[in-house]
């Protein structure tokens, strides 16, 4: 398993100044993570211990820099993921009508 999607290192390569906001999955202890993830210049905005994840912010050439640390199991990119506002049902979001 590739641990970045190709397309999205093929992007990271063309703008390596590029600020990026990642999901970095880790395999291992998380504070030494967290510590050689500031060693290397991300800014470590927060950790989800449960799932053993970091979300991070750096540029692009930082998250490729990533890639081969052998700690680092995935990186994907942190999207914005929004959810139905509570009470609103299936007929009123297609127009009134429930298939």
């Amino acid at each position: 398993m590739e641990r970045i999607e190709r397309a999205l290192r093929s992007r990271f390569e063309k703008h390596p100044e590029e600020p990026v906001r990642l999901i970095v999955r880790i395999a291992g202890e998380m504070p030494q993570a967290e510590k050689r993830l500031t060693e290397l210049g991300a800014n470590v905005i927060r950790s989800f211990s449960l799932t053993k994840a970091v979300a991070v912010s750096c540029s692009a050439a930082t998250a490729l820099s990533l890639v081969d640390e052998p700690w680092v199991q995935s990186i994907e990119e942190d999207r914005q993921v929004t959810v139905q506002p509570h009470g609103q049902d299936r007929a009123s979001r297609c127009g009134g009508k429930d298939d």
